[in-house]
């Protein structure tokens, strides 16, 4: 009977342990990805906001 309830209490830690290291993951990637999808707009923007200004120069004619 102890070798079964020492089983189940190991099963559980394992479970609980991976569940616990798949959230952190998770969290840590979302975190990077929004990281880096902030940074890829802001750069974006400023090459929108280049582009802008060279359409709007007048053209020497």
């Amino acid at each position: 009977m102890i070798p079964i309830l020492a089983g189940y209490g190991i099963a559980i830690a394992l479970g609980t342990a991976y569940a616990v290291s798949q959230g952190a993951s998770a969290g840590s990637g979302y975190a990077f990805g929004r990281k880096s999808g902030r940074i890829v707009c802001e750069k974006l923007d400023v090459f929108e906001g280049r582009l802008k200004e060279l359409i709007k120069l007048p053209v020497n004619e």
